[in-house]
């Protein structure tokens, strides 16, 4: 006796095997756009912003350098907590927005920076810092499409920059050709 498939399991046993293939080779993630894509958001623990006239190398989340040379006072500057991941530049791959802090010496600024991370063909690019402001709360960082939005408690014009910001404010921005563009 000989073992074949009639002509009513090859379509099955075809069918089955598509539907393995389309399963296995499906993409894993959706970008803010709605594009899916299998590339992962950046990691900004270790990436490289630009901060002003600084450039910051991130390592674990910080950065610290000398206010200048063999000077004991620092510039710091470190990653918050308060991120979102989605697609910023339209190219269907997820990119990492960013709040960053930035201490400088000189004064009692603690300053509030949000930047981009953008999975480009080449790898990752950093858009440029956008000051957000002085010894503000940045309460929230999300995505509505492409546009970023910043949550934020901040102070009323003249209000002393010691009393606690209580203000709520949203700061827009999107990303137009590797820049963060306020709205």
């Amino acid at each position: 006796m000989t073992a074949t498939l009639s002509n009513r399991t090859l379509p099955n046993v075809l069918l089955l095997a598509v539907a393995l293939v389309v399963v296995v080779c499906a993409p894993t993630g959706t970008a803010a756009s709605g594009v899916t894509s299998s590339v992962s958001p950046p990691d900004p623990s270790n990436a490289t912003f630009k901060i002003e006239r600084d450039t910051v190398a991130l390592v674990n989340g910080r950065a610290e350098r000398e206010a200048a040379p063999g000077s004991a006072t620092k510039v710091v500057a470190t990653l918050a907590d308060p991120r979102a991941s989605g697609d910023v530049d339209g190219d269907g791959r997820p990119d990492t927005v960013v709040i960053l802090i930035y201490y400088q010496p000189g004064g009692s600024g603690t300053f509030f920076y949000v930047a981009a991370l953008l999975n480009v063909t080449g790898g990752v690019t950093t858009t440029p810092a956008v000051l957000l402001g002085d010894r503000i709360k940045v309460t929230g960082v999300k995505l509505d499409g492409r546009t970023i939005l910043v949550d934020a408690l901040d102070r009323t014009a003249g209000q002393p920059l010691s009393e606690s910001p209580s203000v709520a404010s949203t700061k827009r921005f999107v990303v137009d050709r590797g820049v963060l563009v306020a709205q």
